[in-house]
């Protein structure tokens, strides 16, 4: 069977030549035209590889400092060896003929970024169709690079640029008059008032990381903060539990709230009082009419995770997601490359999450491991001692993230969530916030609730 799906492209694409020519020719003649085009398309929006190498040139030469018309653009290609393949001196000289005096520029950029974006779906399309014709093609794989790449081209299409004070004043003020009415930010409430005030509520387009070692209780204090959210402040949220089940989950946000022990849950021992039916049924109502949303997918790459959010986000709304745990994210597809290390993965990844936070205006919270060196860096008696650097397998960790908390409880015998039915402290220590103070706040933690709360004092590094 004759294969139909590999057109001569190059025939097919859509192109506009004369407004290509149009733009190049008026920055040719006046460079003050550089900065409109620049600053709506670039080099690669052209379709002729000789007008790629002409705006290239132009934009580098002004960029320098430099003048840019027919002679030094001629001279910087000649250079660089790319004179020939541009043209040469005389299609470069005849792309400032008929250039009319009072140019509608905005026109023709229009022109060229609109034919750009759709050579960019017919190609991304005819990628899709030569692998989707694959018998070993994997659907959900090809579906997620889709839509990854339809987001690139209408994100390029998104004229970003300079806002005048003029326009951000009056915006800005409205929102500080709007803090000291009601005395709070817009941030989000964690349901624990210390550490609310030292970060004014976690913040939309924000990355957070909660750090610690493991059995530290992590995941508990996500899960403390996603049903405070959810039924204390009525908030949607999505939970992406790569490291346990639904199930799990379900579990240890029930013993939290029903304040029944999460191993008397598990394991009937010991079983439960009639008493402790009642609270498990008040706590069961309240949690199913919460908008808690999880996703417990043991193999989550970040391009799934993003696709599934924008569909949560679309279809249920969505004010914040909690990701548990970073490091267990794979990156898979075009994202992946042959040789990156595992640290350049999560790179990946922590990119990835601060641009799907910033994409969907809302707080991203991320559990990360630490790695041993607080251990070995304190003292039997002052305890771990954390840094940024503690973030396992990336530094990108702590430059991407807005806000890193690490969480430290003394009793490191037992596990998180484990049946240890004492009570306690955890430090959470604010290590890193973009926008605001560090510090020191104490958590009360009941073990086998698996449930943090308030406590009574504070203690500023």
């Amino acid at each position: 069977m004759p294969n139909r799906l590999t057109p001569d492209l190059n025939k097919a694409l859509p192109f506009d030549e004369f407004a290509e020519r149009a733009i190049l020719g008026a920055m040719l003649i006046d460079n003050r035209y550089v900065n409109e085009v620049f600053s709506s398309i670039n080099s690669d929006d052209f379709y002729s590889e000789s007008h790629k190498s002409v705006a290239a040139a132009i934009d580098n030469l002004v960029n320098k400092g430099q003048g840019a018309d027919t002679v030094t653009v001629s001279g910087y290609l000649k250079k660089k060896d790319e004179l020939k393949f541009a043209g040469g001196y005389e299609y470069i000289n005849s792309l400032i003929d008929g250039i009319p005096e009072n140019i509608n520029l905005g026109e023709y950029i229009k022109v060229v970024r609109d034919q750009s974006a759709l050579r960019k779906i017919i190609i991304t399309s005819m990628e899709v169709i030569q692998k989707g014709v694959d018998q070993k093609a994997d659907t959900e794989s090809i579906l997620n690079e889709l839509q990854e790449d339809i987001i690139k081209i209408s994100g390029s299409r998104v004229l970003g640029g300079f806002l005048s004070t003029k326009e951000l004043v009056p915006e800005t003020v409205n929102l500080i008059e709007k803090i000291q009415k009601h005395g709070e930010s817009r941030g989000l409430k964690t349901g624990f008032t210390d550490l609310d005030n030292i970060t004014s509520g976690f913040q939309k387009a924000n990355l957070i990381v909660i750090a610690a070692r493991p059995s530290m209780g992590k995941t508990a204090l996500a899960l403390n903060i996603t049903a405070n959210m959810a039924i204390e402040n009525e908030k949607s949220v999505g939970f992406f539990s790569i490291e346990m089940s639904k199930t799990q989950v379900m579990m240890r946000l029930l013993a939290l709230k029903s304040r029944i022990s999460l191993s008397a849950l598990m394991s009937a021992r010991p079983r439960l009082s009639q008493k402790e039916w009642k609270q498990l049924e008040l706590a069961a109502s309240e949690l199913e009419k919460a908008r808690i949303h999880i996703d417990d997918s043991p193999t989550l790459s970040i391009v799934e995770m993003k696709t599934r959010a924008r569909r949560l986000k679309n279809e249920r709304d969505l004010d914040i997601i909690f990701v548990d745990y970073l490091q267990l994210m794979k990156v898979t597809g075009d994202l992946l490359r042959k040789n990156d290390t595992r640290a350049q993965e999560v790179t990946i990844i922590t990119s990835a999450l601060k641009e799907l936070a910033k994409e969907l205006d809302i707080p991203v919270v991320a559990c990360a491991q630490l790695s041993r060196a607080p251990e070995q860096r304190g003292t039997r008696r002052e305890g771990p001692r954390y840094q940024l650097s503690d973030l396992k397998e990336s530094g990108a960790i702590e430059q991407d993230a807005d806000l890193v908390m690490f969480l430290h409880r003394e009793r490191e015998d037992q596990t998180d969530g484990g049946s240890g039915g004492g009570s306690g402290t955890a430090d959470v220590i604010v290590a890193k916030q973009r926008n605001g103070p560090t510090g020191k706040i104490v958590l009360a933690f009941i073990d086998k609730y698996t449930k943090f709360s308030n406590y009574d004092w504070q203690y500023e590094e």
